[in-house]
């Protein structure tokens, strides 16, 4: 039984919110009790759904409570169908770096006790002492919208010429308000995700070549320190929103998740509220951050409710295809960086066991993970990796990734034939992984922080055809060093990751890269380590509006070396920088492509 999608209850009831409801009638059918909801000041029906958290905490330095969500110190938004003028609220979540937790090593580590070995870095530097902080809000929609934006700090926004929306190549009706901004976001059937900024509160990255530095040296990056996403989402389809009964629906109650609480019925279900781990594997309460939900080999679908917080992560051991969907976030605060499952959740790395948001370990081959919909903050590690029989894919769409501040924090695997569209990723490790034949991405917006590419090919030789990236949104990087192990680059390829290995030239990649945006000072385009050939390699249609970087550093040289054996049928057409193009006349180092590609390579490749 589809719950949501009863037009008589939402005619009836027009004020209550279209989660709650969901959450009144599941709980009537499986729990056999019903709430009430207490106030009207969100919506949801059938063109539009917002929800609300009561228990916001607006905390800037310091973990919140367990049954609270960290809220925007800065923003407020409200959302109307449009031209209808009547606002109603969309909570606005928000991240900072390290979760307020600082840098320790244990879950029972005090707050900011600094108890992770100085030999350790995790990704973030100078990012507590500046205040950055990401903030996002979501709603629901089938209509055209108008999205009231005023700040709740103080703080002036001065009407459409103090802002910039990004991705920019997609332009919005903006007209001031009282005390702020109105967007006009038009009904899209693939949804909306845009990084709304205040030119008063852009922070410039300075770089000496090894590090940030807070004067002198070069700019490498420029970021709003209050981050503001929004993400206006297309209602759920029919096939993603699972037939929920009681007899096959585990529904969880908002609170503190203890071992097992998940049962073992097919389908676990968040419905709205926060939820919080709240013990480790050896039944001790109150360790926050040391479990994660190992889910009944029964259970292979998991649906959070928009409004639903989850803090925690997700294993499966499912045989079959098996399901992340709704509009709800699972969030990693509580872990330490790198936290490892198999050592007390202890920042440990390890690439086997360090926690994933979503895992598998134990694969029977054949599967299908559908994901569409969630949103992940604050990943410790890696996001997601599904292991054993290697027979795998993935659908996943309207998928986004907030808070990823630690290295590490990648997109998720992109399995062979798998299908990734419409997704908004802020990372700090590689966002696209083309490390599979097959493999289709289109429509991705990613915020870069600092470390490895956009797009990685690299680490071991692979034999790869067919791989598509289409319509890649770039809207932010800050790298402060000229890499090539971990690429500084838009696409790049990494030298081998285990010792022991060499070039394979009898292997190649093909694969077609278009329609490409890099907004700000661009990275390179290219810091490939060839570890086999290349065959077909077309990338077409780039766009660097504002530019490469051209800094001492070297950060926007791209280069190619050369390896043995190795072929590099590389075509690239249209690329241009600050609207220039760029051609064999133009591409050397020193001029406008900074393009630094061995010679043994000529005749091999062309730039149209």
């Amino acid at each position: 039984m589809t719950l949501i999608y009863v037009p008589s209850i939402f005619t009836m009831v027009p004020s209550i919110t279209r989660i709650v409801l969901v959450n009144i009638l599941l709980a009537t059918l499986v729990l056999g009790a019903a709430v009430l909801p207490r106030d009207n000041r969100t919506v949801c029906g059938s063109q539009l759904c917002t929800w609300w958290h009561d228990s916001g905490e607006i905390n800037t330095g310091t973990p919140v409570q367990a049954g609270n969500v960290r809220q925007s110190r800065k923003y407020s938004v409200h959302v109307s169908l449009a031209d209808r003028n009547q606002f109603y609220d969309s909570f606005v979540y928000e991240s900072i770096p390290r979760n307020g937790n600082g840098r320790i090593y244990s879950p029972t580590d005090p707050p900011n006790s600094n108890t992770l070995n100085s030999s350790i870095d995790d990704g973030i530097s100078i990012e507590p002492s500046l205040g950055i902080n990401m903030a996002w809000s979501q709603f629901e929609y089938r209509r055209d919208v108008d999205i009231k934006i005023t700040t709740i700090d103080g703080s002036i926004l001065d009407g459409p010429l103090d802002i910039v929306i990004r991705p920019t190549s997609v332009k919005y009706s903006v007209k001031r308000c009282v005390g702020g901004i109105i967007i006009r976001v038009p009904y899209d059937p693939n949804g909306r995700k845009f990084s709304v900024e205040l030119k008063s509160d852009l922070y410039s990255y300075l770089s000496d070549g090894s590090q940030y530095v807070t004067s002198g040296g070069s700019v490498v990056g420029v970021e709003p320190k209050n981050a503001l996403v929004i993400f206006a989402s297309p209602f759920l389809p029919r096939d993603m929103v699972p037939h929920m009964t009681p007899h096959d629906t585990q529904t969880m109650k908002p609170g503190p998740i203890n071992n097992g609480d998940w049962g073992s019925k097919p389908i676990l279900y968040f419905p709205p509220g926060v939820y919080w781990m709240n013990e480790d594997t050896s039944g001790n309460p109150g360790k926050l951050g040391s479990n994660h939900m190992r889910l009944d080999p029964n259970t292979y679908w998991v649906h959070l409710a928009p409004g639903a917080y989850v803090k925690g992560a997700i294993e499966y051991f499912t045989k079959q295809n098996f399901y992340a969907t709704g509009h709800g976030v699972l969030s990693g605060e509580n872990y330490v960086y790198q936290a490892n499952a198999a050592d007390n959740y202890y920042a440990v790395k390890s690439d086997g066991t360090s926690l994933r948001m979503w895992w598998h370990n134990n694969l029977g081959g054949g599967q299908t993970w559908f994901c569409m919909g969630p949103t992940i903050n604050a990943p410790p590690f890696n996001t997601m990796d599904f292991n054993g029989n290697s027979n795998i894919s993935s659908r996943i769409s309207d998928y986004k990734q907030v808070g990823a501040y630690f290295f590490q924090t990648d997109g998720p695997e992109i399995y062979e034939d798998s299908v990734v569209h419409d997704v908004f990723w802020h990372v700090n490790d590689d966002a696209i992984k083309t490390y599979y034949s097959g493999a289709s991405i289109s429509r991705a917006t990613i915020w870069r922080c600092h470390n490895d590419p956009i797009i990685q090919m690299g680490w071991t030789s692979r034999n790869l055809t067919g791989i598509s990236i289409d319509n890649l949104h770039v809207i932010h990087t800050r790298y402060f060093k000229s890499e090539t192990v971990v690429p500084s680059a838009i696409i790049g390829a990494s030298p081998f990751y285990a010792s022991g290995m060499t070039v394979d030239p009898s292997e190649s990649i093909s694969m077609t890269i278009s329609n490409v945006v890099c907004e700000g000072l661009c990275p390179s385009l290219f810091r490939i380590t060839p570890l086999q050939s290349y065959n077909n390699l077309v990338v077409k249609n780039v766009a660097f509006p504002d530019g490469l970087q051209t800094n001492p550093i070297g950060i926007g040289e791209s280069i190619i070396p050369a390896a043995s054996g190795c072929t590099m049928d590389l075509e690239i057409t249209n690329w241009t920088v600050k609207g220039q193009k760029v051609t064999m006349q133009n591409f050397q180092s020193g001029s406008l492509g900074q393009f630094d590609i061995d010679g043994s390579y000529w005749g091999q490749w062309s730039i149209n």
